[in-house]
């Protein structure tokens, strides 16, 4: 009999069609390598879109293998409205600032992490995107509203 098509199946073509436009895009708009340069903007942008492309299409075929119906809890959840939230705002206040700003309320409400150790994680996340993504890598993240003012 046929398998009913359920969220266990959508979500995994849905990040797979994600991860094609992303490597597209990182392949076709901002550059993946330079002969002399070596990495460009695109690099790693396509190479996590290619391991997401992958990974959703293990997920759909292992969809099929499980019979018993997905179940969300709250956290799952969370962690899906965060995602939502950190794309809606990266066209308000920009990528970097949204993302930081999830990672102190994450710690500070759900984790109940102290001030030192969510300002700690904070500075490492933010040498990270910045010293390698932006500086290194030239990797231009959107800015929002800010856009129009740098």
């Amino acid at each position: 009999h046929m398998k009913k098509i359920g969220t266990k199946q959508l979500v995994p073509i849905l990040t797979a069609i994600m991860g094609v436009v992303f490597a597209v895009l990182g392949f076709t708009q901002l550059g993946f390598w330079d002969k002399t340069d070596g990495p460009m903007p695109g690099f790693f942008p396509s190479i996590m879109a290619i391991v997401m492309v992958l990974s959703s299409i293990l997920a759909l075929i292992q969809s099929f293998k499980e019979d018993e119906k997905a179940v969300y809890h709250k956290n799952e959840l969370l962690v899906i409205a965060g995602g939502a939230a950190i794309y809606v705002g990266s066209f308000i206040i920009g990528l970097l600032p949204m993302c930081y700003l999830f990672v102190v309320l994450w710690l500070k409400l759900f984790e109940k992490e102290n001030w030192k150790n969510t300002l700690i994680v904070l500075v490492v996340i933010a040498a990270i995107t910045i010293g390698v993504f932006y500086i290194w890598l030239g990797i231009q993240f959107p800015l929002g509203l800010f856009e129009n003012i740098l």
